[in-house]
């Protein structure tokens, strides 16, 4: 899943589009603590890093700054 966000975010971020790629790595680090939370253990599998909390906290906190991060971008160019 996240893999699969930061290939996407990635080929955004080749076609000159860093919002839409801070958008999609985003999304798949919070959508990858959804999921970290909800899953045992056993199924959550390359998620699995530490403790659940510990997962989960840095997945949510990773989202959010390059959330906030992409969205504090000046991406217009001024002519």
């Amino acid at each position: 899943m996240l893999a699969v966000g930061l290939a996407v975010g990635l080929g955004f971020a080749a076609t000159t589009h860093p919002l839409r790629a801070t958008f999609a790595f985003s999304a798949s680090c919070l959508a990858a603590a959804v999921l970290r939370a909800v899953q045992p253990t056993a199924r959550a599998g390359g998620l699995v890093v530490r403790g659940r909390a510990f997962d989960v906290l840095t997945l949510v906190a990773l989202g959010v700054v390059v959330l906030v991060v992409g969205r504090s971008m000046n991406l217009h160019p001024h002519v």
